[in-house]
């Protein structure tokens, strides 16, 4: 951005001919101080006081004595700078509104940090049609300071504004084609990141990382394909990113990792793990394990042997936190089963797939440990809407039981019919509901419903049994039941 001088008169003797340059707070908006004589005294010390030390320090270095008018007009502005400053950053719309309302004649271009404060200030609550006006204004009236105005703006207001602002900017007479084409592959990343892999977004970023050969757009695509489970685009993408990086990050070998993982080329796997895992040591979960295959197997019936395992493999990698996570929730101990996905979480980075999973294995663990406001509060985070469905899903079978065990059978019968409305059948609902109603002395309900169970499952003998108990009640002939 192009410095913006401002001349200043300021009193000094007639031989004298300096001139101090004074910085504002802005890095790029700088104050050029023309000498000249008059009957004040030398100010060059009060301004480079103001320049080094801050108003404060100038207006007591003044101590009492005369001053001209543009010196005491720049320690006043310097001041409420300052508090204007405060009153933004600390959400003071009411202050920061007050000390605007009192100074309109700092409402220019010369005083541009004013106006971004005021901009600013005018966008706390969004960008509506007040904030959207003060942005063009500044557009249309102070062309030397455009792009400067329009990242901040795009800092200050929501991603989904950026489209609108970048309109406003490509409007304007300080418009610059290639800012607004590096502003606008930015705005694209963003939205591809925030809302996945919609085709629009992603065609952008696909043209535009290849023309720039931009590390950041690579990666971010590789994620989105391995994410989509397009392993080969997958690895195309990282590789480039790996390529256009200089050196790759840890992220990004672990990218190129799963991809390979993907595709089934275990033997690439390795070799790229060899390579990278002293520079990044916790690349050491990707390597090959004889016993993973006897591990995965045993871990899906065997809970008690799997953890027996696991605990012979110390330490583990995150994803063997997660799998220590889900075999002490099915052995019923939530709380020892949260401490492992807490562990698991720590280390998975957020946008891979078993991050969801693991995020839903914690919910199920708080919820069942008794943390259900927790429970339910992370939940609503899971970006994966399986996840979600089997979360309320288990907590709406959750309090059935519950009303069960407290004999609230008229709930059980009432939910256990919104939840076969809601998510399909469940056997064990169903028993329940029958017990309900025989709870209930609703017996020919009772008999029809675990009827319904026998002709579903003719094999098993428990409800063959339910069913007699049933129908035993129903006839009053509870001899011949015993």
């Amino acid at each position: 951005m192009k410095p913006l001088y401002i001349v200043l008169a300021i009193s000094l003797p007639a031989t004298a001919s300096e001139q101090a340059k004074i910085q504002l707070l802005d890095r790029n908006v700088t104050v050029e101080v023309t000498s000249h004589s008059d009957a004040y005294y030398d100010e060059t010390l009060i301004w480079k006081t103001l320049e080094n030390q801050g108003w404060k320090a100038a207006k007591n270095a003044i101590n009492e004595q005369p001053t001209s008018k543009k010196l005491t007009e720049e320690i006043n502005y310097r001041a409420k700078l300052e508090a204007l400053y405060s009153a933004v950053n600390s959400k003071s719309s009411s202050a920061a509104n007050a000390l605007i309302a009192e100074n309109p004649n700092w409402n220019s271009c010369q005083r541009i940090q004013w106006v971004w404060l005021d901009l600013q200030n005018e966008m706390a609550t969004g960008y509506g049609h007040k904030s959207r006006q003060k942005y063009s204004d500044i557009l249309q009236n102070c062309p030397e300071f455009t792009l400067t105005t329009t990242q901040k703006v795009l800092v200050w207001s929501r991603k989904s504004a950026g489209p609108q602002i970048l309109s406003q900017y490509r409007q304007s007479p300080g418009y610059d084609a290639t800012e607004y084409s590096k502003l606008a592959y930015q705005i694209q990343l963003e939205q591809l990141s925030r809302n996945g892999s919609h085709s629009a977004n992603k065609d952008v970023v696909v043209k535009q990382a290849k023309v720039k050969r931009d590390s950041k757009g690579a990666e971010l695509l590789g994620w989105q394909y391995l994410k989509e489970k397009n392993y080969q685009s997958s690895l195309s993408w990282f590789d480039s990113a790996i390529k256009w990086s200089g050196k790759p990050s840890k992220k990004l070998i672990e990218g190129k990792l799963l991809s390979l993982k993907g595709l089934h080329r275990q033997k690439e796997v390795e070799q790229l793990q060899a390579r990278w895992v002293k520079q990044y040591p916790s690349l050491n979960k990707f390597k090959s394990n004889a016993n993973s295959e006897r591990l995965n197997r045993i871990c899906e019936s065997q809970p008690a042997a799997c953890l027996k395992l696991l605990n012979e493999q110390q330490p583990l990698t995150s994803e063997q936190h997660a799998l220590a996570g889900w075999q002490w929730y099915k052995l019923q101990r939530p709380l020892t089963a949260t401490r492992s996905f807490e562990k698991a979480l720590k280390d998975l980075p957020a946008d891979v797939e078993q991050y969801q999973e693991t995020q839903y294995g914690y919910s199920l663990a708080l919820n069942r440990a008794g943390f259900q406001q927790h429970a339910e509060s992370l939940a609503k985070l899971l970006a994966d809407p399986s996840y979600k469905v089997m979360y309320a899903k288990q907590q709406a079978s959750k309090n059935i039981l519950n009303a069960f065990e407290q004999e609230k059978y008229q709930y059980v019968v009432d939910n256990t019919y919104l939840y076969e409305q809601k998510y399909g059948q469940e056997v064990g609902l169903s028993e329940i509901r029958g017990w309900a109603y025989y709870n209930q002395n609703q017996n020919t309900k009772a008999v029809n419903t675990f009827q319904q169970l026998v002709n579903a499952y003719p094999h098993d003998p428990k409800f063959k049994d339910a069913l007699k108990t049933a129908q035993c009640a129903q006839r009053k002939t509870y001899k011949q039941c015993h």
